[in-house]
């Protein structure tokens, strides 16, 4: 009788499914993705593996969206946020720069003015560095000191109320290029820390490939 029960059970049991990744809004820490080799793309994207290894949650009112931390085998580390435009996907990929970098790369009189209350704002980096890729010929102030919130976590098994004004609040800033594929994002953090990335919006068909952490899930 047990080894029919046993034989029973074993028959029954469900088996583990695959877990299978479709969208880059599904990504998990330790999946990985491959980008395109698009001559676009800058070289620190081309044809490059990224590694997730950490998500957040950046809120705006009720909006939330969520944005994965990635590292390349050469240790580049790159922000990227799944949004929609159109109707379409875009992968919006960032690039944080130090304050040294902010220094070289633009006026900073003219950076300073988007802090101002005064519109219009427009700016145009000095120097590429080695950005160059990363950089517009111009930009236009978008965003001024709208309020959001970091969560130092995933949020997207949640309900947005039980984490409304609960994150880490910042200032948040923003000049988009004229063709709105390049933009300057800025966070402004209690006591003056101050965080600028550089972002390229892409294609979502730029991400060609995604390959879960896990194969099976029970």
């Amino acid at each position: 009788m047990k080894s029919f029960i046993k034989g029973l059970w074993s028959r029954t049991k469900s088996e583990p499914k695959v877990r299978v990744l479709e969208e880059p809004g599904d990504l998990m820490v330790g999946d990985m993705i491959q980008l395109s080799d698009s001559f676009s793309l800058p070289p620190r994207l081309r044809k490059q593996n990224f590694k997730v290894v950490g998500v957040a949650t950046q809120q705006f009112e009720h909006e939330f969206s969520t944005c994965f931390s990635l590292e390349g085998v050469n240790h580049d580390l790159i922000d990227l946020t799944i949004e929609r435009s159109g109707g379409r996907q875009q992968a919006a990929f960032s690039l944080a720069i130090d304050r040294t970098q902010v220094e070289q790369v633009f006026d900073l009189d003219e950076f300073a003015a988007i802090f101002d209350d005064e519109l219009p704002v427009q700016l145009s980096p000095t120097n590429t560095l080695d950005l160059q890729a990363w950089l517009a010929p111009q930009y236009q102030l978008q965003a001024q000191a709208e309020t959001g919130y970091f969560h130092d976590q995933d949020c997207r098994q949640a309900g947005p109320s039980e984490y409304v004004g609960d994150g880490e609040p910042f200032d948040y800033y923003c000049l988009v290029s004229a063709d709105k594929t390049q933009a300057i994002e800025i966070e402004v953090y209690a006591g003056g820390e101050t965080e600028v990335s550089l972002t390229l919006y892409r294609p979502r068909e730029d991400i060609i490939d995604m390959y879960p952490a896990a194969q099976q899930i029970e």
